[in-house]
């Protein structure tokens, strides 16, 4: 299969270090992506482990990347005691009254790092995952009114209405602004509306940010960030491959769930845990993402490979499963950055992560036929 590898190389070239997902060390989101790429490396080490121990007793079934999840079994009915909102209660019985109105929007964010939001609706979607959590973003304009006030958004991830996964993120009662979110912040980037519209801050913390995001029709909108946890309720572990249905809505100050909005479709990815069939003199000890190798040939003093792969978060993954076995130095070059813990002293300059003997680039990419992919450019080192 031809593929836009050539193309792929020279936007890695032009992209160095933002397309790597670390991000500008003296940026504010930068910690944040570091501190996500750490807890999805763990991840993606255990789930590893978890198939090569499936493939090893010759289990049947596609094996979950980020966990040992076998083939999916059907959607357990939903429990008739469970309370709305719950874990295997029924979407259909969350409060719906005139006095229960929640108003989200949610989006997902690309491989580009774009991110778009939309209200729930038939065509919006929340993207493919392969690391056991989707990075999206959240706009509250409305919370309901009945309860005795709402402390708590919490997501439902749902199949044939009943809920499956669940998560929690605190908000507060009082709104602000979108003007005093520009102003207060997200300082510099100047008032794109008059509109005073509310809107329900999460808590804030070190690990979350505003930003203004497009939603698909062309508003725009000041949002959050919400890491959601693809996590199955029931304590069995990551949800197996495939789609689920997005719920919204708010937990009340004694525990009662309040309002409802969606869905919006999410998709957990399969593992493609087929061995790659490298050319000879590739570098076996460099990790590569699971998926299927399109292509892989010499590029210049390196080596260039393209790999399909599904998932927003792709080249982020692909980037993870490099710093394990990374060099680590206590000097940081004027153009590089380290990583933080458990991988501390990880030097990633704009040629990629320094391994032994390479320095390792991999970026999102598509192929010619609008497949997902990841590039990775090989550089040699001293």
């Amino acid at each position: 299969m031809s593929t836009r590898l050539d193309l792929a190389l020279q936007e890695v070239a032009e992209a160095a270090g933002a397309s790597s997902g670390f991000g500008d060390p003296e940026t504010p989101g930068t910690a944040t992506t570091v501190h996500r790429l750490a807890a999805r490396v763990r991840r993606r080490r255990a789930a590893r482990g978890a198939a090569t121990t499936a493939v090893a007793a010759s289990a049947a079934g596609a094996v979950a990347l980020v966990g040992p999840q076998l083939t999916r079994e059907a959607t357990p009915a939903g429990d008739p005691d469970a309370d709305p909102g719950e874990c295997r209660s029924a979407v259909a019985d969350l409060p719906s009254g005139p006095r229960d109105v929640l108003g989200v929007e949610l989006g997902q964010r690309d491989a580009d790092d774009v991110a778009v939001i939309d209200p729930a609706g038939a065509g919006q979607d929340l993207g493919t995952w392969l690391s056991g959590s989707a990075d999206l973003v959240v706009n509250v304009s409305q919370i309901p009114d009945a309860g005795v006030g709402a402390t708590r958004l919490r997501f439902l991830l749902t199949q044939d209405g009943v809920v499956l996964g669940t998560a929690h993120e605190p908000i507060a009662v009082t709104p602000l602004t979108t003007d005093e979110v520009l102003s207060t912040r997200l300082e510099g980037i100047g008032a794109w509306t008059t509109d005073h519209l509310p809107v329900y801050p999460l808590e804030e913390t070190d690990r979350r940010w505003w930003e203004v995001v497009e939603t698909s029709g062309g508003a725009l909108r000041v949002a959050q960030t919400v890491e959601l946890g693809l996590t199955a309720c029931d304590g069995s572990g990551a949800l197996p491959p495939g789609t689920y249905q997005v719920y919204a809505t708010t937990v009340d100050a004694v525990g009662t769930a309040r309002g409802a909005a969606g869905p919006w479709d999410v998709e957990v990815a399969a593992d493609d845990a087929t061995p790659h069939a490298l050319p000879d003199g590739f570098p076996q000890d460099v990790p590569l993402i699971d998926g299927r190798l399109v292509a892989a040939h010499r590029h210049g003093d390196g080596w260039a490979a393209e790999i399909v792969t599904p998932g927003n978060d792709r080249g982020t993954v692909a980037v993870s499963l490099l710093a394990p076995v990374a060099l680590r130095s206590d000097h940081v070059p004027a153009d590089a950055m380290v990583l933080g813990p458990p991988y501390q002293d990880v030097v990633v300059t704009r040629a990629g992560v320094e391994l032994p003997g390479w320095a390792v680039r991999a970026v999102a990419s598509r192929t010619p036929a609008g497949e997902p992919s990841v590039v990775y450019i090989l550089t040699a080192r001293p």
